[in-house]
């Protein structure tokens, strides 16, 4: 689909629809008014008449009746002017959008009113692109009943606004497609998405983006000593992947700041075998991974002056007589040891392998994003992420940037009291607890291997796929949660 910017008049434009926005209980803005205007006082009498308030996210269609080029006239609910913020635009455009393209309009231009600001026109373009995301990449049938849109076009009334416009176009369509990329790679059935690939999709993204990509295969882990990835893999036939991204901004001193994913391709549990039921979303168990990778391929757009790291352990946990047994202890690229008591308990392996790599970087900030646990859907549904750190400030930007983007997280404590419960009689600590306090836990067993740096680990396991009540959201598959708040954080950290 493409999206547009130009000057033009909402009553000539070729459109299959024209778009406006309503406030409740307000007067009609400009661009409205003159809409209401050419059609003889047509939005004003559905407003009278009570059948349309702009109440958030409702939705009217006209027919234009050759009162303008475009047969519809659409409108859209932005509900009262007090409460109006980036995610109700979010929100009306994520509805409006899937209606008409329900409906099997191709075209539409969306109006809007002079001076609108950057924020504002990039919360359309990353709604609009969000909101008519599909995963079609494995059907055979009814292709053809599959409706998408071509265009959407931007209409503003001068150059000025225009550029403006464009602005917030080009940022909010770049973190679209980040967030549309680590989308797709969630919802890869885990036979088309090995670590193999994933590495392979992490070298095409850094080519064509320009980042530096580097990536560790098995026989430089274990030169290496990436030893508890290897532990997650070795019942497995498909080999681990270690994943380097990088972008590298122009002259000295820049701070870095880095993103850590959990990879795990395919989750069976190992020897710890999960239940069939639970196994079969754990294609998303690599939904970590598929955030990093995609908020560095907007990185990569985008170009900040940051240096920004992303960095991805990929691996499989699968059942077998090679596999990682309930009583195995494993060293750490740290040097530290692990006593693994449950081998479903492995996104931390992997991950703390990954913490003591992102040392090297000496990173002023590092940030991991893993489905850990299902203890953090127990505290927090599908609404927020568990969000557990070591630096106060980190985590202060960490919710800022949540609340713009609506991508919330909430945070738990991790007192040093939870250490008591990962002491292990034979190891540095073990992988699991006495099975309280779950997602605390998780993060208390990271927390060992993330030092150096300030850090926040991001529990994702509740917001990555299947959920419900947000118009740009899919219901069912993967979220891409995570690109839009790592790329606000990274945002903020520049401004």
């Amino acid at each position: 689909m493409q999206i547009n910017v130009k000057v033009g008049d909402f009553r000539t434009e070729t459109a299959d629809a024209v778009v406006f926005g309503v406030f409740e209980g307000e007067p009609l803005v400009s661009v409205a008014q003159a809409a209401d205007a050419v059609t003889d006082g047509a939005i004003s009498e559905l407003i009278d008449s009570g059948d349309f308030t702009g109440e958030h996210k409702q939705t009217a269609l006209l027919y234009s009746r050759g009162a303008i080029t475009a047969p519809r006239i659409a409108l859209i609910g932005l509900g009262k002017n007090e409460n109006f913020d980036t995610e109700k635009v979010r929100q009306a455009v994520g509805k409006v959008v899937q209606e008409l393209r329900d409906l099997g309009i191709k075209t539409l231009a969306i109006s809007l009113p002079s001076e609108t600001p950057q924020e504002i026109a990039q919360a359309i373009a990353e709604a609009s692109r969000l909101a008519l995301y599909q995963f079609n990449q494995h059907k055979t049938q009814g292709l053809d009943k599959i409706k998408e849109l071509d265009s959407i076009t931007f209409l503003v009334a001068d150059e000025a606004t225009k550029s403006m416009v464009e602005g917030g176009v080009a940022i909010g369509d770049a973190i679209a497609n980040g967030t549309n990329l680590a989308r797709d790679l969630s919802n890869q059935p885990p036979n088309h998405l090995t670590p193999t690939m994933l590495a392979e999709k992490a070298v095409e993204v850094a080519n064509e983006v320009g980042l530096k990509c580097e990536v560790f295969d098995q026989a430089q882990l274990e030169e290496r000593g990436f030893r508890t990835l290897l532990g997650v893999s070795q019942g497995s036939v498909e080999e681990p992947r270690f994943i380097i991204l990088e972008h590298i901004p122009d002259g000295e001193g820049k701070d870095t700041v880095a993103f850590v994913g959990k990879g795990i391709t395919f989750d069976s549990g190992g020897l710890s075998l999960k239940s069939g039921s639970g196994m079969m979303d754990m294609k998303h168990d690599m939904s970590g991974a598929a955030a990093v990778l995609g908020a560095m391929q907007v990185v990569g757009h985008l170009k900040p002056d940051l240096h920004v790291v992303g960095l991805i352990a990929a691996s499989e946990n699968m059942p077998s007589a090679t596999a990682q047994r309930p009583g195995d202890v494993v060293e750490t690229y740290g040097g530290k040891t692990i006593e693994i008591l449950n081998t479903d308990a492995e996104g931390r392996l992997v991950l703390a392998d990954a913490l003591g790599y992102a040392a090297h970087y000496n990173p002023k900030a590092t940030i991991d994003l893993a489905t850990l646990t299902g203890a953090v859907i127990t505290a927090l549904g599908n609404v927020a992420c568990g969000m557990l750190g070591t630096d106060d400030i980190l985590m202060d930007k960490v919710k800022s940037a949540a609340e713009k983007t609506h991508e919330r997280v909430w945070e738990l404590p991790l007192w040093d009291d939870y250490d008591e419960l990962i002491k292990s009689d034979v190891a540095d600590v073990k992988n699991i607890g006495d099975g309280t306090a779950g997602t605390i836990v998780g993060a208390a067993v990271l927390k060992h291997f993330a030092e150096g740096y300030p850090w926040v680990h991001l529990d994702i396991a509740g917001t990555a796929w299947d959920v419900k009540g947000s118009s740009y959201i899919p219901s069912k598959g993967g979220t891409g949660y995570g690109v839009r708040l790592l790329i606000q954080l990274v945002h903020d950290w520049v401004s």
